[in-house]
């Protein structure tokens, strides 16, 4: 079932993200699992958006400083953009890589942070990114639940696969998602067939709330922390787990912080923070409020990111153990 679509039709225009700002950190995230949509190397990026149904590349190359940061963006299409598409993917971009937040609070005031001064140091600028749509981000929360890293891999690219597009642009070839009314309408029995395993049921319900229209990304954005969490606990499959990750990582609320149900996230914090194999999850998220408040979600990442970068670089034994594979 798969799609090849050559997309040749490009336009390129600059963004001005708010300084501080660092490209490779904000869009390259070490501890993601790969996903054959994304390619990064130093410097430059590409993906590929199904936006409104229909299927875009995109080109980001790093073209400014820290401090004076500037980004390239190219957009790939298989016809010429209306002035609408390219300021509506453009926005698009800018939100999913909060390129417009101005985080220099944060830095200026952990700089001398014991446990941020590094990551600060090293990350400084760093933005949590979503390169995906909301829906997107539900299937990935999907086939993370309760399966190593291989698996998921191999849920993903199974899907890809069977439902996905391949985009040609910029001398890449990289999938693009489905759009939800593609899986709407298979039966749970064609998803299973793919080994995706208990989870087709869940996929395929989320996809109907999607081809339904049940949830409005525009508006979820505009909602209070409350009233967003609440729209998506209401959804099929949808635990306090996912919600966590979609009000922190899509949603960008920097004052998100939980632990429960994140074994491996408790552990390597216990050993960062307290030097210790495992210490609960209340002491960890009350040290989290009392220290960082409002910014506890973001000091999260920089932590954690951090330390995948150091690994990326030379592995950790210790935390080589941890990682699921």
């Amino acid at each position: 079932m798969n799609r090849t679509i050559s997309l040749n039709s490009k336009f390129t225009t600059t963004v001005f993200p708010k300084p501080p700002f660092n490209f490779d950190a904000t869009v390259y995230v070490p501890h993601h699992f790969p996903e054959p949509d994304f390619e990064w190397k130093k410097g430059v990026c590409w993906q590929t958006m199904n936006f409104y149904g229909k299927p875009f590349g995109i080109k980001m190359e790093n073209e400014g400083t820290m401090n004076k940061p500037k980004i390239k963006l190219s957009i790939y299409s298989n016809k010429k953009l209306t002035k609408e598409e390219i300021e509506s993917i453009v926005n698009e971009i800018n939100f999913r890589y909060g390129l417009n937040e101005d985080i220099s609070e944060f830095c200026n005031k952990f700089k001398s942070d014991k446990f941020l001064k590094l990551p600060i140091k090293r990350l400084k600028g760093m933005r949590i990114n979503c390169a995906n749509s909301l829906y997107e981000l539900f299937i990935i929360a999907i086939v993370l639940q309760n399966a190593t890293v291989r698996r998921s891999i191999q849920m993903m690219n199974n899907l890809f696969n069977a439902y996905g597009w391949k985009l040609k642009f910029d001398d890449k070839e990289l999938f693009a998602y489905w759009k939800p009314e593609d899986l709407a309408n298979v039966k749970e029995e064609e998803l299973r067939a793919l080994r995706v395993g208990y989870r087709a049921k869940m996929i395929k319900r989320i996809s109907e709330s999607f081809a339904k229209g049940e949830i409005n990304e525009l508006e979820l954005r505009r909602m209070t922390t409350e009233e967003a969490r609440n729209k998506l606990m209401k959804l099929y499959g949808v635990g306090p787990a996912t919600a966590q990750i979609i009000l922190s990582e899509y949603l960008r609320r920097y004052d998100i912080f939980n632990l429960k149900g994140k074994l491996w996230e408790q552990k390597i914090l216990s050993r960062i923070l307290f030097n210790k194999k495992l210490v609960s999850t209340e002491k960890i998220v009350n040290f989290f409020e009392k220290r960082y408040g409002k910014w506890k979600g973001l000091v999260f990442h920089y932590i954690f990111t951090d330390l995948f970068w150091k690994h990326k670089e030379k592995k950790i034994e210790w935390l080589e153990k941890e990682i699921r594979i």
